[in-house]
């Protein structure tokens, strides 16, 4: 297993999902907003947490992917992930209710940029949520992406085409954003 490194600021650790996460896992996967704003499967069983967790596994060792389950007091409380290619990556979050509305995402998410701009040297991230999904887009506002649009018809979820909204962070405005505060 590729080791996965750990991140933490103040109370938001980012660290290796573990199996014993599959029930939180699970459980996040029932919020409608969950299922509203993201591609996981509806109905969602235990058998996809299990086979998301085994899939993040993989991501690590074929370094197409990096994903750290957040945890905050000891408990899990959500996942982040970049997905690479080309020298840019592709950043997916999501967090479990009990999380929400605390800037863990927000913190998490950084986190997660700081390690991809540092480690992997990226030139850039991309980010996309479904149209009306303003949290997502709240938590990429906050980490200094740019939104540039409006995808008319370029997302799809569970066979639906959706409208998303699209941003970009490059690695100098990251640096950037970093040195002014």
């Amino acid at each position: 297993m590729t080791e996965v490194p750990a991140l933490r600021d103040g109370g938001v650790l980012l660290r290796a999902h573990t199996e014993a996460d599959l029930d939180a896992v699970w459980e996040q996967c029932q919020d409608p907003d969950m299922q509203r704003f993201t591609t996981v499967p509806v109905p969602y069983a235990r058998e996809d947490a299990a086979w998301f967790l085994e899939h993040v596994r993989r991501g690590w060792e074929d370094g197409s992917a990096a994903s750290w389950a957040i945890e905050v007091d000891g408990r899990f409380a959500g996942s982040v992930d970049l997905r690479f290619g080309e020298g840019w990556a592709s950043i997916g979050y999501g967090l479990h209710p009990w999380a929400r509305g605390r800037g863990v995402m927000t913190t998490a998410a950084g986190l997660a940029l700081g390690w991809g701009f540092g480690e992997r040297d990226l030139v850039g991230v991309r980010w996309e949520a479904l149209v009306g999904n303003t949290a997502s887009r709240r938590v990429a506002e906050r980490n200094g992406f740019l939104v540039e649009g409006t995808a008319r018809g370029s997302s799809v979820a569970r066979g639906q085409r959706h409208d998303a909204w699209i941003g970009s962070l490059l690695a100098d405005e990251w640096r950037a954003r970093r040195t002014t505060r």
